[in-house]
């Protein structure tokens, strides 16, 4: 041995026993030892996750209450739609911001004009039913009945609205 090493051991300031030298004990990390970024990426990523879920119960949840509605709507259309196959005229109303169409023979346009007949929107479709009938239905869904108060809009593939061509105008 070396004599520093017994000169320390004489003055007492060591041990005999130097092959036991133990490492300093470190400690490992644990999860409650986290830094403060990865706690902070985990609260995101958890109030991110509750998010979409609530996102995904909300979109359900209307899905089921259109489903229902549809449902209801069916139910109340049932043996009460007067739309004809062969319908040669169009009555244009605006539904939604656009112009549409629904085709029906000219008896039922004039009845259309003067309200003794009502339009429901059935899953993309115009029906043509009795006023009680749109009644019913806008009572649990108002915004399938369009309102047919307003004047007729111009059919929005014709001339309406422009002035006649001149028979003398050459192409």
């Amino acid at each position: 041995m070396s004599s520093l090493q017994e000169a320390l051991r004489n003055a007492g300031l060591t041990s005999s026993d130097t092959k036991s030298r133990k490492k300093p004990n470190r400690k490992k990390a644990t999860r409650s030892d986290e830094s403060d970024l990865a706690k902070a990426y985990r609260a995101r990523r958890e109030a991110e996750n509750a998010e979409i879920a609530q996102k995904k119960k909300a979109k359900q949840a209307e899905q089921q209450a259109r489903r229902e509605r549809n449902r209801q709507i069916e139910q109340a259309l049932t043996d009460q739609v007067l739309n004809v196959s062969d319908g040669e005229v169009a009555r244009y109303f605006q539904y939604g911001g656009r112009v549409r169409r629904v085709w029906c023979t000219s008896d039922q346009r004039e009845a259309l004009n003067a309200g003794q007949l009502a339009i429901v929107m059935f899953r993309g479709a115009p029906q043509l039913v009795d006023p009680q009938v749109a009644q019913s239905v806008t009572q649990f869904a108002p915004e399938a009945v369009p309102d047919l108060s307003q004047a007729e809009p111009d059919s929005p593939d014709g001339l309406d609205g422009y002035p006649p061509i001149p028979d003398d105008l050459i192409w």
